[in-house]
């Protein structure tokens, strides 16, 4: 009796239909293992982390947007202060020029960052606790991250319940982070306390709901990972999230700690990023049971690192993931090649048990692993194309970074490719033993297990667990007792092999998705495909009319509907629309314009004739052609256009050197300025050099600059033309007497100039 199951062996339905539904059970108890707590009531004991009694804190640091540099920011500082002087707290101010330099540009702000130190009993290394105050213009910033510091807020306030930390707290509230991490930076540079730090907790968020993940560390995080696992309860999160989030263009506050050589752990919740930079992300529309999470992740914490010495906390780095039910799983990367080691013995013992009894022909199972390869690529194609013809019947879906209704998407792409995975089997089966595929998926998941070891540790445990697992069940298969046994029992043998990498996979593919956006549906096709590809012999098994393939097929299209169906906008899903007032300072013309890839029912008030998109090189300069808007002339309301003062022009040392002061003569808080038509050699800011943005296309963000202006030198080859172009920029748009937004239309991520007023300036220099 051969291990390979003959093809006229067949399960039953029922034990098939069975077996789909423990698949779809365990899938939905590893996605629901993941979900954040239930809040607790205020009335909960003092030193317990309450939900309820952060959002009282939150409902008055997130009542309106507090962006760097304008009067409301000022406000929160104020209330910040008050509170943390309530709790018995000495809190000190440290204000300073914030910067951020890049080679494509840079900013600079007047920040203030709320600093307060909590004196534990031993001398030695201090704890730190950090999120930022501000918010971006066009949200209230109550998940980012007003979320974060209200829950530093109570959790300081538990702590004062019991004994003191052994090591200092510092709690840091840093302002202009959405600037581009100015506090921190000045922080890191300025502040004296960064040389006491053993260890840093940075807070934030993407989304306004879901777990708190904790997503980055710093390197040698092995210590880290250990006291993370043994203090939380509730720990979500895994080494896969950093290897992911390092290739992705994104920065916190903790890039700066890292950069100062601080040791930590960084922290999110990104689920419904639709609320992220907008006008959603408001107190009510928090999820409360993520700010629990969040409170029942950092009060332990800061107990067990605020009570163990932080002199040196290096060690070798850690593979770790959460277990439904066990907490996290955690382990030295030393541990990967022992690991791919014992996956090479188990793959061998069953290829050598299989190609003995001739179910298994080495030559076939290799074109099964490249079989298996055109089909990962085949599907992740499917995925990536049908999102790209949702977006085509729903073009609202590009206006959002993640549309409302997406997770109909993600069911449809799950449940497609495991149809048509099935259907592709099937159609393979008069060449490919569903083992031979299966083998082959296999062995190429070892060849990715060997990349994953050198390239990505972190992503190992995605690929050894599974493989693991599912090569015991066929090793199992390849037992002289099993063999003679029925098709159901080594169906539910099978079936047992699977499911932890369902259990494993269910949630991550997930979060993936929630992670990486739709516009990645590629990957989820790709991921859910590896799974497919080591169980082929379980899918063959389950393959039946009206199971496999059609059931899944049938859900897909349903699926498919139901997101089209729900796409529409309404109150509670709002559409994102951008209209902003520009006026040009050299023409004194004036034009409403927005970016919208169409217009919604309340921008088209500013567009009575419908124009085609164009280019706005007027406003923002011959390096913005590639950007179309739609344009429509304003009235012009009198608005003071930016300053452009030169101090010196001269050449010395074959350099021509010029100083120009620039000044927004509506003290607006934000200044944009880039040069044109001539590379910058060398340039200071309010004496500070910044010199490391070069080339021809320099630019500078400043906020919340003093009101008689800003000092920049810049340097160039004498003899050549350039122009400095100003920009400068309020919140709100001007009263034309239009009609207000109503409520089922927001404000656009911020980011995109929508509701605010610019106006420009631009001096030649010949």
């Amino acid at each position: 009796m051969s291990t390979q199951l003959p093809v006229v062996q067949k399960i039953n339905y029922v034990a098939g239909l069975i077996a789909l539904i423990i698949l779809i059970a365990v899938a939905a108890f590893g996605i629901q293992s993941e979900r954040p707590p239930k809040p607790i009531t205020a009335e909960a004991a003092t030193k317990d982390f309450s939900s309820a009694r952060a959002m009282s804190y939150l409902r008055h640091i997130a009542q309106e947007p507090h962006a760097t540099g304008t009067d409301a920011n000022a406000k929160v500082r104020q209330y910040l202060l008050t509170e943390l002087k309530a709790l018995g707290l000495t809190p000190q101010i440290q204000s300073g020029m914030g910067t951020y330099k890049s080679s494509r540009g840079g900013s600079i702000a007047m920040v203030h960052n709320i600093l307060v130190r909590i004196p534990g009993q031993i001398p030695g290394k201090a704890l730190l606790l950090a999120a930022h105050y501000d918010s971006v213009p066009g949200g209230a910033g109550a998940a980012d991250d007003g979320a974060s510091v209200a829950a530093i807020l109570e959790t300081i306030r538990a702590l004062q319940s019991g004994a003191p930390l052994q090591n200092d707290l510092i709690c840091l509230f840093t302002d202009g982070e959405e600037a581009g991490l100015l506090g921190s930076e000045l922080f890191t540079a300025e502040n004296p306390w960064v040389k006491d730090i053993g260890l840093a907790l940075n807070f934030e968020y993407r989304g306004n709901g879901g777990p708190v993940l904790m997503f980055e560390t710093s390197i040698g995080n092995g210590e880290l990972i250990t006291g993370f696992a043994n203090s939380v309860t509730h720990p979500v999160s895994n080494s896969l999230l950093y290897e992911v989030y390092k290739l992705m263009p994104n920065d916190t506050d903790f890039t700066n700690f890292k950069a100062a050589g601080i040791p930590g752990m960084n922290f999110a919740a990104i689920e419904n990023p639709s609320s992220y930079h907008t006008q959603l992300d408001r107190p009510e529309l928090l999820n409360e049971g993520t700010l629990q999470h969040q409170g029942d992740m950092m009060l332990p914490l800061v107990r067990y690192f605020g009570n163990r010495p932080l002199i040196d906390l290096k060690s070798s780095d850690h593979v770790y993931f959460n277990v439904p039910g066990h907490g996290l799983i955690h382990y030295p990367v030393s541990w990967v090649f022992p690991l791919f080691a014992l996956v090479i013995v188990l793959f061998m013992l069953v290829l050598i048990a299989n190609m003995k009894k001739a179910e298994v022909r080495l030559g076939r199972m290799f074109i099964g692993a490249l079989a298996f390869v055109l089909i990962t690529m085949l599907l992740a194609g499917v995925c990536h194309l049908l999102w790209g013809a949702a977006t085509w019947l729903h073009p609202s879906y590009q206006l959002l970074q993640n549309p409302y209704n997406s997770h109909w998407y993600l069911l449809a792409f799950v449940a497609l490719v495991i149809g048509f995975f099935g259907a592709i089997q099937s159609g393979l089966a008069r060449w490919l033993r569903p083992l031979e595929l299966g083998l082959g998926a296999m062995l190429c998941w070892i060849v990715l297990l060997v990349a994953s070891g050198f390239l990505m540790p972190g992503a190992s445990f995605v690929l050894t667990w599974p493989l693991l697992a599912v090569l015991v069940a066929h090793l199992t298969l390849c037992s002289e007792r099993i063999r003679n046994t029925s098709i159901n029992t080594k169906m539910w043998i099978l079936l047992v092999g699977t499911l932890p990498a369902v259990m494993l996979f269910a949630p991550l593919i997930r979060m993936l998705f929630i992670g990486l956006s739709p516009q990645m549906s590629a990957v989820i096709g790709l991921v859910v495909t590896l799974l497919l590809g080591i169980i082929a012999q379980l899918l063959a098994l389950l393959t039946r009319r009206f199971l496999l393939p059609a059931l899944p097929v049938v859900a897909g299209v349903a699926f498919l509907a139901a997101g089209s169906l729900t796409a529409n906008f309404d109150i509670e899903h709002p559409r994102p629309s951008n209209v902003f007032y520009a006026l040009d300072g050299v023409t004194n013309q004036a034009l409403w314009l927005s970016d919208d890839v169409e217009l919604s029912s309340w921008s088209k008030n500013f567009f009575p004739q419908k124009t085609s998109m164009r280019a706005v090189p007027e406003i923002f300069g011959e390096g913005s052609r590639s950007h179309q808007y739609w344009t429509s002339a304003a009235p012009d309301f009198g608005v003071p256009v930016p300053g452009i003062d030169v101090l010196q022009d001269v050449v010395t040392d074959n350099l021509r050197n010029v100083v120009v002061q620039i000044k927004s003569a509506r003290h607006a808080p934000r200044l944009y300025v880039t040069i044109e038509g001539q590379e910058v050699l060398n340039s200071h800011v309010q004496g500070q050099d910044f010199s490391i943005i070069s080339g021809s296309k320099w630019r500078l963000r400043t906020l919340g600059m003093p009101d008689d202006g800003i000092n920049i030198a810049l340097q160039f080859e004498p003899g050549k033309s350039f122009k400095i172009r100003v920009l400068d920029e309020t919140y709100g748009l001007p009263q034309a007497g239009f009609p207000v937004r109503p409520p089922e239309i927001i404000t656009k991520m911020s980011g995109s100039e929508s509701d605010t007023i610019l106006t420009v300036q631009v001096k030649q220099f010949n």
